[in-house]
Parts: C-alpha cells; sequence; structure tokens
C-alpha cells in the first residue's frame, strides 16, 4: 500500500511537472505570437507615420534625395538619368552646400533657397555655365521628344544664355546635337492674334509636329508673353510624371538656382505652387503667364498676393 502511495505521488510530481512544463510551453508559444502581431501593427503604424504628406518639394540637396528621384526618372522612363544625376550631384556639393539645401522632404510653400549664395558656391568651383530648366528638361526627355520639323539658324535674343552655354560647354554637347529642335521648341514665337496670345505655343507645337514617346511624361512649359515685341517664349519648364496616385514635377529652377522636384495630387495644385514664383509674372494687367502640358494650353497662373 505504501509502494503503491509512492508510485501515485512520484506519479503525480512528473504528471504536474510536465504539465507546467507544457503549460509554460504553450504560454511562450502564446507570448511569441502576440509580440509577432505587435512588431507587425508596429511597423504598420510607422509606415502610415513616415508616409509623405503631399504637396512636397525638395531641393535634392544630398545623395538620399537624389537617389530617389533619379529611380522615379529611371522607373518612368526618362532618358540620360545618369548625367542628371551628376549634374544635380555636383550642384549640391557646389552651390548647395554654399546655400546650405537640405537633403529633405519639406512644404513646398515655405521652401526658399538663397540664391546669392547659390550663385557665389557655383562660380567658386566652376569656370563654365550652370544649366537651367529648358537645358535640363531637354536631357530627360532626349530620345523620347521629337519634331517633324524645325527652324534653322535661331537668331532671337531670349534663348541667348542657354546657347551660349549649349555652344561653349562640352557638358552640354547632348542638347547641342539637336540645338535646332531646342531652340524651336523654346525661342520666342510671333503672336499673330493679340487678343488671344496663348494660341502661339500651341500653334507651334503643331505646326513643328512635336510629340513626346510616352504615355507618363510629359513637359510642361510656362509661356511668357511680351506684349511690346507681340511674342511668347517658354520663360519655364520642367518633366510632369504621372504615376498612380500623384505627381512628381522635376525642374532647374534657373542658371545657378536649384534643382527641385515637387510632389502633388493634381495639375492645379502644382499650378497653385508654380503661381507663388513673381518672376514668371509681368506688369498688372498683361496677358499669361500661359501654361502648357506639351502642346495643349491648360491654364494661366494667377499671381498670389
Amino acid at each position: 500500500m505504501r509502494k503503491k502511495r509512492i508510485i501515485v505521488i512520484i506519479g503525480r510530481m512528473f504528471c504536474g511537472g510536465a504539465f507546467n512544463l507544457w503549460n509554460r510551453q504553450n504560454k511562450t508559444k502564446t507570448a511569441m505570437k502576440l509580440s509577432a502581431v505587435v512588431m507587425l501593427l508596429c511597423l504598420m503604424l510607422g509606415a502610415c507615420a513616415q508616409k509623405q504628406k503631399i504637396p512636397a518639394a525638395t531641393y535634392m540637396g544630398g545623395n538620399h534625395t537624389i537617389t530617389e528621384i533619379c529611380k522615379e526618372l529611371d522607373t518612368a522612363g526618362a532618358s540620360h538619368v545618369d548625367t542628371f544625376r551628376e549634374w544635380v550631384t555636383d550642384f549640391a556639393d557646389s552651390a548647395g552646400k554654399n546655400a546650405k539645401l537640405e537633403d529633405v522632404w519639406s512644404d513646398p510653400e515655405n521652401m526658399k533657397a538663397d540664391i546669392g549664395k547659390c550663385m557665389d558656391g557655383w562660380e567658386q568651383n566652376h569656370d563654365y555655365s550652370d544649366t537651367d530648366c529648358r537645358m535640363t528638361a531637354f536631357l530627360l526627355l532626349d530620345g523620347l521628344l521629337h519634331a517633324e520639323s524645325t527652324e534653322d539658324n535661331y537668331e532671337g535674343t531670349y534663348l541667348m544664355f542657354d546657347t551660349e552655354a549649349i555652344d561653349n560647354v562640352e557638358r552640354y554637347e547632348t542638347i547641342k546635337e539637336n540645338r535646332d529642335m531646342f531652340t524651336t521648341l523654346y525661342g520666342e514665337k510671333s503672336v499673330a492674334d493679340k487678343k488671344h496670345p496663348e494660341t502661339a505655343f500651341s500653334d507651334s507645337w503643331k505646326h513643328y509636329g512635336f510629340q513626346i514617346d510616352s504615355d507618363r511624361i510629359s513637359l510642361l512649359s510656362i509661356v511668357i508673353y511680351d506684349p511690346y515685341s507681340d511674342v511668347t517664349f517658354v520663360g519655364h519648364t520642367g518633366i510632369l510624371i504621372k504615376d498612380r496616385d500623384d505627381y512628381l514635377f522635376v525642374e532647374k529652377i534657373a542658371f545657378e538656382q536649384p534643382y527641385q522636384a515637387t510632389k502633388v495630387k493634381t495639375v492645379d495644385e502644382l499650378l497653385n505652387i508654380l503661381s507663388l514664383r513673381p518672376e514668371y509674372f509681368g506688369e498688372e494687367g498683361e496677358a499669361g503667364p500661359f501654361v502648357y502640358n506639351n502642346g495643349e494650353y491648360i491654364g494661366t497662373l494667377k499671381a498670389k498676393a
């Protein structure tokens, strides 16, 4: 009887130990599963928290944003992205550092670069001309942009700084190869109908048979009207990339001024941002500036108070 009781007690000890061991193991597995779920939720919440607020813009002041934008350009099918990256990196390492351009995304309405320091930073490190908006967009559209015909021997004055750089700087050889197309696209056009100067650029686009072979990339142009000479010309331009849910606008603001990439939900949102730049506007009451997506007139910028 005593022997049987000892066996029962030992059995209870082992069974209880096994149960306790099983119970601990089960709790451990449950805890691990819960930890995994919590970690997944944290990652999802983190991703939501880090999701970029749009509209947003960057001067591409460093490697992080430069790499991000070049990846977007490459995916969309832009040309010479490697050359574009060299240009942007060079600007960031010289003019950008001097002006303390940041490698971040910001609210476009609150961005303002120190242009004087950008100019000083460029000129201290280069003995040749920087590029501008027209040259940058033309580089990225090389091979995508076509024309059925072009003007010969541009003799205008509105593109004199562009053509001087293209003709004299080896860095811009790719653009020089299609110089006539460049000046035909961007140069001044006579306004036939003074009541509707906004038709001049569209008419020229059609006349020369311009087209862009891409379903994602287009050329966004801001065309200035000079009422004293009765001509229009492309005062600013950049490439517009259509993504699934938003747009990316890539531009060089001007000679010795920053590159900029801007993300927006709609084209109207982009036009509102571009309207913040007073340099596109003439005297009060003058027509324009007119905006075109490829050769299609899409509206007029409205000056912000």
